[in-house]
């Protein structure tokens, strides 16, 4: 049910971007973002339970899951008086892999020997909502601070041919982020350039990453051409558990504004 509510929440702002016309709020901006990223995964996974210790799992080498991805992303947003912006995002990583080990893995306490085919799932939610002030805007670009929350929802599911050893973790972590946002406009206003990063860190215990550059084309006033680079990096240790996910790849991007 709460995943069926994070995608309502996500289409009900597209919904609104297509019925608030700017003519009759001239001081508001309405703006959808449909998103294509093909992300290159990097990761190891380090599940202990108890007195019995895991495995550091390499996800792609170890267990054959999809080194690259093809990720849709819906954004969607409201600009006030020109500097104010809410913002909401909504995006799906689902990695599947097929792989008979080469070695024996315990995870979760759970240990699966060498020669055992192996079926693993990995499936992440997220939805990201907050707040961005350009406190510093000109004609010619803008630089502003952003105040967000990113929400994972993830599964891990790791489990033999047989079903006789199966494996399944669950996650949902809130992370609150902040960052900064920058645009310019060099030349024209139908070229522009940008980027924007955010992140948190929590000392040796972890750090979170969301950061991208990009170009953008706007043949139209209302019609944004984009594409760029985005990387996301997390890293997060809890006693003898450990986790590393890199994700990194090119991105195209079409946005309406209203």
């Amino acid at each position: 049910m709460r995943r069926t509510y994070c995608g309502f929440w996500v289409t009900g702002l597209f919904l609104f971007a297509t019925a608030a016309p700017a003519a009759a709020l001239p001081f508001v901006e309405v703006w959808g973002e449909v998103r294509y990223w093909r992300p290159t995964l990097e990761s190891t996974i380090l599940a202990s339970t108890g007195a019995v210790a895991g495995t550091t799992i390499d996800p792609v080498t170890d267990l054959g899951l999809d080194e690259e991805q093809n990720v849709p992303e819906g954004r969607a947003g409201i600009t006030l008086l020109g500097r104010h912006k809410l913002r909401v995002g909504y995006l799906s990583l689902s990695f599947d892999g097929d792989r008979t080990l080469t070695q024996g893995i315990t995870f979760q306490g759970v240990t699966f020997t060498a020669a055992t085919r192996v079926l693993t799932d990995l499936d992440v939610k997220i939805l990201r909502g907050g707040y961005e002030f350009d406190f510093f805007k000109t004609a010619i670009g803008y630089l502003g601070i952003l105040l967000e929350v990113h929400y994972f929802d993830g599964e891990a599911h790791i489990r033999d041919t047989t079903g006789l050893q199966d494996q399944r973790v669950d996650f949902q972590i809130p992370v609150p982020v902040v960052g900064l946002a920058f645009r310019a406009y060099p030349i024209t206003r139908i070229l522009s350039v940008g980027a924007e990063v955010v992140g948190v860190t929590a000392g040796s215990r972890g750090h979170y990453i969301d950061g991208e550059a990009s170009v953008t084309f706007t043949p139209w006033p209302f019609v944004e051409l984009t594409g760029g680079y985005r990387v996301l990096d997390l890293h997060g240790e809890d006693g003898d558990n450990q986790i590393d996910l890199r994700l990194h790849g090119p991105f195209a991007s079409l946005t309406l504004r209203f």
